[in-house]
């Protein structure tokens, strides 16, 4: 059951759109019919359905996608430089639905440190927060929202401290992964087109 939810959850984020990880699992149960409480595939599950999913059906549109995106994610992190920015989350991952969002993890004891960046720089956006685990502990986090190039952007702010700090997103989630600029520099390969590769062996 848990597989059929997974498969079908997959198939709703990227055909559909629902960026909601837990409203997808939710939607996919009910659509089965099943007891959605008893046997909600884990987020991990979700996430290899997703990759799978892609991976048959629109592979080289998902490869270009995640490369254009990590691209997006790489400038973002030069911009946001002194903030020792690190990219989180799907775009991360590989796992992307139709209408992906670029998470940076900021650190800045200042708490209005990176705000003021925004405005220096007349950059848009819409204040919000997150509520996440930081080490086990339940936080808020503040959360700048932008719009680059049609993209949306979450960056949440971090204590500096708590830059070696585990991060969920549920008491229970396993650890975000983070990339900083030369390990997503890395990745950049891992999404290439041959042709662009084969070019820089020259």
């Amino acid at each position: 059951m848990r597989e059929q939810i997974a498969q079908l959850a997959a198939r709703l984020i990227a055909e559909d759109g629902i960026d909601d990880w837990g409203l997808a699992k939710k939607k996919a149960a009910r659509t089965l019919g099943l007891a959605e409480a008893h046997c909600l595939p884990t987020n991990v599950e979700l996430e290899a359905a997703l990759l799978e999913h892609q991976r048959i059906f629109d592979e080289e549109g998902q490869r270009e996608a995640l490369h254009w995106l990590r691209s997006q994610a790489l400038d973002l992190m030069e911009l946001f430089a002194r903030f020792e920015p690190h990219l989180v989350g799907p775009v991360l991952s590989g796992a992307i639905g139709r209408y992906p969002t670029i998470h940076l993890h900021l650190f800045a004891d200042d708490e209005k440190a990176i705000e003021w960046f925004l405005l220096k720089e007349a950059i848009p956006y819409d204040p919000s927060q997150r509520r996440v685990f930081i080490a086990g502990a339940p936080a808020t986090v503040p959360c700048f929202e932008l719009n680059v190039d049609g993209t949306d952007v979450h960056l949440l702010q971090f204590a500096g401290a708590d830059r070696h700090q585990p991060v969920r997103l549920t008491a229970d989630g396993r650890p975000m992964a983070r990339a900083g600029r030369a390990s997503l520099v890395a990745r950049l390969d891992e999404t290439a087109a041959p042709e662009t590769l084969l070019r820089a062996d020259r």
